[in-house]
């Protein structure tokens, strides 16, 4: 996942951190140097297991795919990512840019939207048994201990789709969400 950069920027105090997320970590949410990032979730999409979703402080993520009755052989996976802390809302002082990638760089999906509301799209066409990687960002602007500065907010998802598999239960690792917030002078 890539992070914009805007101007000169610097990471928030632990301490300005830890009270913008409240109990998340402020090393870890600052990103600093030694720490490793959560590892994201893969998931394989099956008719036992069409859907998915994850939540933790930050956000809020489902996806879905339709493997029983009729169905597409583009295999659609709807998805939507909603920012549902409070936290970040209430330091928000504007919209969030929501990028979004995937396919391999084939799927793009771009909005401006306010902090918290549900930003979702729909991706197509997937492959049989091939890994693929939903990742986004969502930037907007902050204001923490009286200081203005810029949250990044971001998610990554790793699935594959097989629709023929059986008993095949969900594997899951680590969280697919990461906090980042910075400030610009």
């Amino acid at each position: 996942m890539r992070m914009h950069t805007f101007g000169r920027t610097a990471v928030i105090s632990g301490t300005a951190l830890a009270m913008a997320l409240g109990t998340a970590s402020a090393a870890s949410a600052a990103g600093r140097p030694g720490h490793r990032a959560p590892a994201a979730h893969y998931f394989v999409f099956t008719k036992r297991h069409q859907g998915f979703a994850h939540r933790d402080r930050v956000g809020a993520f489902h996806a879905q795919v339709k493997l029983t009755g009729r169905y597409s052989r583009l295999y659609p996976m709807p998805w939507s990512f909603q920012i549902t802390s409070a936290k970040l809302r209430a330091i928000a002082r504007g919209r969030a840019v929501c990028t979004a990638t995937g396919l391999n760089g084939h799927y793009h999906d771009r909005h401006v939207i306010p902090v918290g509301y549900v930003w979702h799209s729909t991706v197509r066409p997937h492959r049989v048994r091939k890994v693929y990687t939903l990742s986004g960002t969502c930037t907007f602007p902050v204001q923490v201990g009286g200081r203005p500065g810029r949250a990044f907010v971001g998610f990554a998802f790793h699935y594959a789709i097989n629709p023929d598999a059986r008993g095949v239960s969900p594997k899951a690792a680590g969280s697919a969400i990461t906090t980042t917030v910075r400030y610009g002078h």
